[in-house]
Formats: structure tokens, sequence, C-alpha cells
């Protein structure tokens, strides 16, 4: 039940709050998808149970289709040290300017969950993509945030495996390029 007028410290607090469940709901959703399409559970299935389209189900976590699988047992053994170290955050490490499939793996070491910010470039990325580079991410280097929350990365296409993009030339005259005029003095040979 949401009380209205509140003044002060009282306002913080219920704002504080607030953050503080909707991370717990969206961890608490991240898992409960991840354990659905473990258990081979379709897109639209899940998508009819949150009251959302399939494609926008599919958009948002369908990286977790790609993830190592991972035995049930064990898997509920990480689950459960999770839950032991309630309230331990871990520290959100700096993936700006690596590639989107170091970024996963750099994340995926302190049990973060990486999400595309455009959901356009979502449905071309693929976990080995190496042709994009994180610009951004939210929450910033250094936050500390519960295990297993989604850090949003804004990603740009990058140089390729060369590391450094290479300059832009102008495109030569296309008459040039023809034959049709003579370089050397820039006249028509026709």
């Amino acid at each position: 039940m949401v009380r209205r007028g509140r003044t002060g410290e009282a306002a913080l607090e219920a704002l504080s709050d607030i953050g503080s469940l909707r991370r717990e709901l969206d961890r608490e959703e991240l898992e409960a998808v991840r354990d659905a399409r473990r258990a081979r559970r379709s897109w639209a299935e899940i998508a009819t149970r949150l009251g959302v389209s399939r494609q926008s189900a599919w958009e948002k976590w369908r990286d977790l289709d790609e993830e190592p699988a991972v035995e049930p047992v064990l898997a509920e053994a990480v689950d459960e040290m999770a839950r032991v170290a309630t309230g331990a955050l871990v520290e959100v490490p700096d993936v700006v300017g690596m590639t989107w499939r170091e970024a996963r793996a750099r994340l995926a070491e302190h049990r973060l969950h990486p999400l595309a910010a455009d959901p356009e470039l979502r449905r071309r990325l693929r976990p080995d993509s190496a042709a994009h580079v994180v610009t951004e991410q939210k929450p910033a280097a250094g936050e500390r945030i519960a295990p297993h929350e989604a850090v949003t990365l804004w990603l740009r296409e990058g140089p390729g495996d060369a590391g450094v993009p290479a300059p832009l030339e102008p495109r030569p005259d296309p008459r040039v390029r023809r034959g049709a005029v003579d370089e050397a003095t820039g006249e028509s040979v026709r």
C-alpha cells in the first residue's frame, strides 16, 4: 500500500525501499525466466505469464539460451550460496572499451548479467561477437549491486580485430575510376 504525503527523510526512505524492491523483483524475474528456459518452456509461455509480448521477452532474455548448461544440483548450490550471502554486494567491473564478448565474460566472472541497451542491436548480437564495443554502462563501474543483477551496456560497432579504427578516405571521383579523366592533369581523355 502506498502512502502519499511523505516529507523529508520518510520520502527518501520510501524511495530507497522501492529501489531495493525493484532490484529484488528484477533478480527474481531473471531467475524465474532462466528456470523456465532450463525446463524447456517456450518464449510464448513465459511472455504470457509476464504479460508481455513473446518478442519483447525473447529480446530481453535471449542470452539465457546461450549460457552454458549447468548441472541442476550445482545451480541450486550456487543459488543457495547467493541466498546465504544476502546483502552481500558485488562491485560492478569497468567494461567500457571492451568487446561484447569480453564484457559478457567479465560480468559473468562477477556474477552479473549483461544486457544490451538497444533492442534492435540485441537481435543481431551473438555471444562471441567481437564487432561491437561497449561505450557506456549502467550501473557504472565501482558501484556495488546484488549478484545476478543486469548491467545495461550501450554498444557501437567496433574497429574490428586490429583494435584501431582506420581513417576514412574520400572516395575517388567516379570518372577517374572509369578512366575518363587523366589523373595527372585532371582533364578529360574522351
